[in-house]
């Protein structure tokens, strides 16, 4: 059913600041003549000083090896050799392990795993067992292995797989070989007529980095560090795989002092040494963080410690340490974000980039020509919805295309006496919610519905006067919004409003059931933005101090779609200084992850500054009863420091409709389905049932039991 080579993959409505002010994140300047956006964005990596760097330069993972043996290749199907071959049980004795000074094995048979067998002929066996290899500083150690039935060997007859081509492969001579990328543990299994045997093999990477000869002179520690503090990244933020490497900031420090950064988790050992000045920080090298990443077993169960230590003149301190969380899956999207730039020297204007989290750096799709955004993203990743500041009023609406490069308008032109702020697609994105709201009327504004192929009006007024910031499920049923705005202006200028949500009809037009769930009550400030969890149980929002924008002070929450289980996300916002929280397309890895904006600082790069960015965390799934389920937050690299970015909303990338494309899981693709096909996945169509991280509707669409159906897709259930 599985290809052997196959390695499953790890698996806002936001504020607008007034664009009649789009230079302005006050909202106090006055209307600007619209000019058109300049070219790409300068990468500005918020680092203030090039951080220090050694070891590998390449940012991708190496490309999976797999077994050599025992598969086919074409099919993915077990093979195995020639039964009648003569086997000699005398054969030479295998060697343990082909070893170097520089490489070490470890057998634990003492505590041996899965043992052979018995079909009622025999039994098969695997030796060693249950062995660990060690990769120090690239020397590859390899290990021979025997296979015997009833004690006879028939290693040369013996089918082999391993089904962690990433840590390693079996060979034709039935050799084990790390890649010496990643570390791990993996099954290896031998099947032998009727009989199968399996082991597990761990690979363990320990790498020394020290450029400049520092190690020789660093003694025993004279006592704890008497000033030296970690300000970025937070102690214990849980950070998903295929992140862009994180800067590690500290303070307290002087010119020329020399570190060693000690990172360590199970399988994976990595020191650097290496001196830097103030402001001090390292950009931990990007190879190195995708091996560190990968080679993690669980966020919880496989903590990444980390030791910073320093010395300063002849003096070494005691370690600073911290504690990192890595969960075990990829978190598939982009960010789309506005950024006013006028802070960096450019155009003043508004404009709306996308960033890949994995990618650290910031991406101009479009230029109109005007400032434009409170944008959204459809549910597949292919349209954007946005309003214009070209003179008329309201804003008028506009899609853009995003599915092609480079991105064009979409089927919806700006028209004037069409449009509004803020917007949300329905489930399949041929809907969108959009709020009529324009500078004076936020007390009488309403929720119409469009039809996104034409900009049609099929509903032109959903809920009731007075509502705004409109959220639709992933799923189509229900609609969120903030309702009760008593006096006039614009939607995020109200200070009063509460939190209502509503059943979407059959019709897909109307809506039934409409109850507020949390009212603005006497807390300060008022819920703002909702948006949806990826399997609608749950939303997330704001609660600023200044109506809706983020000058203001403000919390993030989080509450069931009945209006059950509030709960504020205290460690997330634990500043005080957040807004505007949207979540992730799935969740991944045993979380939820929601990207928000922030007025924080960000280490010592953005110190006092009280300027918008985005950050994200991730909410535990399931999210604690009556606890806090929030997880410090991490920063999205590639953001331009100088700038404000607001208004995050996190969307799939563009599905692919085109079969036969390279893929990493179903939600790549438009079809919901990424196969396998030979050594490659690619876009494809449903077979029999659905493979891990392919598109379902029921658990029982789903090929393997431990995949369940979640947020549509038969999502593999990571190691915590």
């Amino acid at each position: 059913m599985h290809s052997l080579r196959t390695v499953v993959p790890r698996i806002s409505l936001a504020l607008c600041l007034p664009l009649v002010a789009c230079n302005d994140s006050s909202g106090n300047g006055s209307e600007t003549d619209p000019g058109t956006t300049a070219g790409s964005v300068s990468n500005s990596d918020p680092t203030g000083v090039t951080p220090t760097m050694a070891g590998p330069t390449t940012a991708d993972a190496p490309t999976t090896s797999a077994s050599t043996l025992g598969t086919d290749t074409a099919t993915g199907t077990e093979t195995s050799p020639d039964p009648t071959a003569a086997t000699d049980p005398t054969a030479t004795d295998p060697t343990a392990a082909t070893d170097s000074t520089d490489g070490s094995v470890s057998d634990t048979t003492a505590t041996q795993g899965t043992m052979g067998t018995d079909t009622g002929d025999g039994v098969l066996d695997i030796n060693p067992k249950d062995i660990t290899l060690e990769i120090i500083d690239g020397v590859i150690v390899t290990q021979a292995y025997t296979a015997t039935y009833n004690g006879v060997d028939v290693t040369p007859n013996v089918a082999w797989s391993y089904n962690k081509p990433e840590i390693g492969e079996i060979q034709l001579n039935a050799e084990f070989m790390p890649t010496g990328n990643f570390g791990g543990t993996g099954q290896l299994k031998a099947t032998y007529q009727a009989a199968e045997a399996e082991t597990n093999i761990s690979v363990k990477i320990i790498k020394k980095l020290d450029p400049g000869g520092m190690e020789p002179g660093w003694g025993n520690p004279v006592g704890p560090d008497p000033s030296m503090t970690i300000v970025y990244p937070y102690n214990e933020t849980v950070f998903p795989l295929k992140v862009a490497a994180p800067v590690v900031q500290w303070n307290n420090v002087q010119n020329g002092d020399q570190y060693k950064l000690h990172i360590t988790e199970q399988f994976y050992d990595y020191t650097i040494y290496f001196s830097t000045n103030t402001p001090a920080r390292h950009l931990i090298d990007a190879a190195e963080w995708i091996a560190i990443s990968e080679s993690g077993q669980g966020a919880q169960s496989d903590p990444i410690n980390v030791e910073l230590q320093r010395k300063s003149g002849n003096n070494v301190y005691e370690s600073v340490k911290q504690t990192w969380r890595m969960a075990q899956a990829r978190l598939p999207g982009r960010v789309y974000y506005w950024e006013l730039p006028g802070n960096c020297g450019g155009n003043a204007n508004g404009r709306v980039l996308s960033i890949k989290p994995s990618e650290a750096q910031a991406n101009e799709f479009f230029q109109p020509g005007f400032c434009w955004g409170c944008h959204t993203v459809s549910r597949d990743g292919r349209t954007v919805a946005t309003v214009a500041d070209n003179g008329n009023s309201p804003f008028p609406a506009f899609t853009i295309d995003v599915s092609v490069d480079p991105a064009v308008q979409g089927n919806i032109a700006p028209q004037p006496g069409r449009g509004g702020t803020f917007s949300a697609f329905n489930h399949d994105g041929t809907k969108l919610l959009l709020s009529n709201n324009s500078w004076n009327n936020a007390n009488t504004s309403v929720l119409q519905i469009l039809d996104a192929m034409n900009g049609q009006v099929l509903n032109p007024n959903v809920l009731q006067a007075g509502c705004g910031e409109p959220a639709w499920s992933p799923d189509g049923t229900k609609i969120a919004a903030t309702c009760g705005y008593n006096n006039g202006g614009w939607t995020f200028d109200a200070s009063n409003a509460n939190l209502v949500i509503a059943d979407v009809n059959p019709d897909g037009l109307t809506v039934s059931n409409q109850k507020t769930i949390v009212p603005k009550g006497v807390e300060a400030g008022r819920p703002a933005y909702p948006n949806f969890s990826p399997g609608n149980e749950w939303l997330v929002f704001g609660r600023p101090t200044s109506g809706a924008r983020s000058t203001g002070n403000g919390k993030l929450y989080l509450v069931g779609v009945e209006g059950n289980d509030l709960v504020t996300l205290d460690k997330a916002s634990s500043d005080n200084k957040s807004f505007n929280p949207t979540f992730a397309p799935l969740r991944a890895g045993g979380y939820f992850w929601v990207v928000f904006m922030s007025r924080r600082d960000y280490g010592n790069t953005l110190v006092g500054a009280n300027r918008q960015q985005l950050w994200m965390t991730a909410i535990n799934d399931p999210p604690n009863a009556g606890g806090d389920p929030s997880n410090p937050p991490f920063y999205v690299r590639g953001q331009e420091d100088c700038a404000l970015s607001e208004n995050a909303y996190f969307a799939p990338d563009p599905c692919i409709e085109e079969p036969n494309k390279p893929c990493e899981s179903g939600i790549d693709c438009c079809s919901g389905h990424c196969i396998q096909m030979g050594e490659l996945k690619v876009c494809g169509e449903k077979g029999a049932c659905s493979e891990a991280g392919n598109a379902c509707e029921s658990d029982a669409d789903c090929c393997d039991p431990g995949t369940p159906c979640i947020d549509g897709y038969c999502e593999q259930v990571f190691p915590q």
